[in-house]
């Protein structure tokens, strides 16, 4: 049982973990999470895909492994740090005792003593009176804790960047171009433009959204593709998918006011709920037969070069099947309605993490980057100086103070 403890706490295992942990979170990065079965099919083939899909890899982050290596690695970390706190309490006070009953290897002479003392002074070092009354010098004894928060740093960024993959919300919204979707905490997104086409014709499935805070102080607007998401404050929007919407313009003749609808879903677009278009459908294109009827094209290869808006028109309780085109009109007493060309919209992934997370996160990498500090430049050490000379104990070599202070000594004497 022992062996296996020690061996949970090592460094080896310790690395073994995070190695891993690293690999996965990669995987996690450059594979599309969450996504349906048929995107990994036709991104990657489909014995590959339901290879992905039976390992967890499309959403590798909610993987009972994934919460198992986290969990050991934490426990690796806890055992590392938190344990061995009370013992890196100590080092300081081991230190200042060391040097308490060290014997002073460098002489001092008449005049050095004060000399020695004031340049330790000046230098921050702090003073401790000791029981034989000879005073040390300290400094740097934070030095000592830097092993002990490097760890616990890593597991603070563990722990945090695991909550933040692991407990976003996630909602999938629609918006069309020109409209503005506005989130839970008032936060706004308009989607300025789509794109499934680039200029050259090279598919590009791009969105320009412009994300502003609730009180209108912060804006960004940014091009979003599906890899490429909008990062604003606690949210990231992604490009998720696209769709072709129906348009049409509704015009009130006697006041002249005018409305734009976007067509998605069967609807029934009425004033007063009797009279109206309930429009069915959306189509591509259309093949015109000999006797003049049409033949609806219902597939498409992601362009609708000559759409057509089945619907039905009623009037006072009456229906009739009707093919509309762009550009045609539809009069139904004082009001108007314009069948537009079809419009492209942006179907978007919006996750949103709180704020305290990203917060603790960053406190994690702050954490780490001090305690990294503390190891590497902050080299604790402790100075005795009696009457007849001193002595420096240090984890580490203190040539450049032991110089400083044979400088001072040579000062003294000239």
């Amino acid at each position: 049982m022992k062996k296996i403890l020690s061996f949970i706490r090592s460094m080896t295992f310790g690395m073994i973990l995070l190695i891993i942990v690293m690999a996965l979170s990669l995987a996690g990065s450059l594979i599309p999470q969450q996504e349906a079965a048929m995107t990994y099919v036709n991104a990657y083939g489909s014995s590959t895909a339901m290879l992905l899909i039976s390992l967890g890899f499309t959403d590798i982050f909610h993987t009972w492994y994934f919460y198992a290596l986290e969990i050991l690695l934490c426990l690796n970390l806890l055992l590392c740090s938190i344990l061995r706190f009370p013992k890196t309490r100590k080092a300081a006070e081991r230190l200042k005792h060391q040097a308490q009953e060290a014997e002073p290897d460098r002489p001092l002479y008449i005049g050095d003593h004060q000399k020695i003392a004031s340049y330790l002074s000046a230098h921050h070092f702090t003073r401790t009176e000791t029981e034989n009354g000879a005073p040390v010098y300290t400094k740097h004894l934070a030095g000592f804790y830097g092993s002990f928060l490097t760890h616990l740093s890593i597991l603070l960024v563990l722990l945090f960047g695991s909550l933040v993959l692991m407990t976003p919300q996630v909602t999938d919204q629609t918006v069309m171009p020109g409209e503005v979707l506005t989130l839970s905490d008032g936060t706004t997104v308009t989607c300025e433009s789509f794109h499934i086409q680039d200029a050259t014709g090279k598919l590009d499935y791009a969105s320009v959204l412009t994300a502003a805070s609730p009180d209108g102080k912060q804006k960004k607007t940014q091009e979003i593709r599906v890899n490429e998401p909008l990062r604003f404050g606690s949210y990231k929007i992604y490009q998720q998918t696209y769709g072709t919407a129906g348009r049409i313009q509704i015009t009130n003749t006697e006041n002249g006011a005018v409305d734009v609808q976007y067509l998605t879903d069967p609807c029934f677009l009425s004033i007063d709920q009797r009279n109206g278009i309930y429009f069915e459908a959306l189509y591509p294109g259309y093949f015109r037969e000999e006797d003049g009827s049409f033949t609806l094209i219902t597939s498409t290869d992601r362009s609708y070069p000559d759409p057509v808006y089945r619907i039905q028109s009623i009037t006072d309780g009456m229906s009739a099947a009707v093919l509309a085109f762009p550009g045609e009109e539809i009069h139904m007493g004082e009001i108007t309605f314009t069948f537009l060309s079809p419009a492209e919209y942006p179907g978007l992934r919006i996750k949103h993490v709180a704020a305290w997370l990203y917060g603790g996160l960053y406190f994690s990498f702050g954490l780490m980057v001090a305690a990294l500090y503390l190891c590497f430049f902050t080299v604790p050490v402790a100075v005795k100086v009696t009457e007849e000379g001193y002595v420096i104990c240090s984890p580490k070599n203190q040539e450049g103070l032991e110089i400083a202070l044979e400088a001072e000594k040579a000062a003294v004497h000239g």
